[in-house]
């Protein structure tokens, strides 16, 4: 079973490249972290006056969503990477200004030490498997209120479903480069283990489906050429190898696409204190 691997923090990683590329792509219609973050925010109801956190914010995607349905929202964004948070800070320069978003460099494991009042509500748009699972989610329990919840989505793939986008790209890289590279899994079993020692109950799961056009495909690839290398590609090759190999299978994978293009399927979960 796949495992938890920290590509961000390596040094091979492309920070510049990729949050450049992210923020373009994230203008993009009907994109993927578009569409993700409307999935997140039909899954619940909040209030005009929630003190929200979007955790792993990146660029934006999900702030935008919620300025746009609450443009009173309270939100603190957190993100490790500070080339994304460029980006974000120029987006939402407005609302930082009048102190309505507070923006923090950190890691959202630790996100009890970065934000200090009680929220009502914490998402992780696009983001849980890239988060050590066990810290976040007893750290995050320490700043919810007593009705607080926390949201967030993960692939089908990830959850062991081999169908939908992500599920699309792994078939792809494992036909051209046949080997054990496999995404991350987080099986429900883990999920359900880890709510129960820290006192959650899920109260939702969700699921949810959005169709991506070829064209989106197209420049989403061009994002993800970033990081797939670190994932599903033997670490025998250099860097510059899996790049180079990543974007091939990519562009194959592309031209095989349907014209109407490609769904991605998941599920959205909900989870409250017990």
């Amino acid at each position: 079973m796949p495992k938890f691997q920290r590509i961000y923090w390596l040094e091979d990683f492309n920070w510049k490249e990729y949050a450049s590329l992210y923020n373009a792509y994230c203008q993009t219609k009907q994109n993927y972290y578009q569409q993700t973050a409307e999935a997140l925010l039909s899954a619940i109801r909040i209030s005009q006056d929630a003190q929200i956190v979007d955790a792993g914010a990146g660029t934006g995607a999900l702030t935008s969503e919620l300025m746009r349905r609450m443009p009173h929202a309270k939100i603190f964004a957190i993100d490790l990477s500070s080339e994304m948070l460029h980006y974000y800070k120029k987006r939402f320069k407005k609302q930082i200004a009048k102190r309505q978003i507070k923006v923090i460099q950190g890691n959202v494991e630790n996100i009890n030490k970065y934000v200090r009042n009680s929220v009502d509500i914490i998402f992780v748009a696009s983001a849980l498997w890239d988060i050590e699972l066990s810290p976040f989610f007893k750290n995050a329990r320490k700043i919810l209120r007593p009705n607080g919840k926390i949201v967030f989505n993960l692939p089908a793939l990830v959850l062991g479903e081999t169908k939908g986008f992500i599920g699309f790209i792994e078939k792809s890289v494992r036909k051209e480069m046949p080997g054990k590279q496999l995404y991350r899994r987080i099986i429900l079993a883990e999920l359900t283990k880890i709510f129960r020692q820290n006192s959650y109950t899920l109260e939702k799961q969700k699921h949810f489906r959005f169709t991506m056009s070829k064209s989106n495909v197209a420049k989403f690839f061009k994002v993800l050429r970033y990081r797939y290398p670190f994932i599903l590609f033997p670490k025998k090759l250099s860097y510059k190898e899996r790049f180079k190999l990543c974007t091939k299978i990519f562009n194959t994978a592309l031209k095989k696409m349907p014209s109407k293009g490609i769904s991605e399927e998941g599920y959205v979960f909900v989870i409250g204190k017990a």
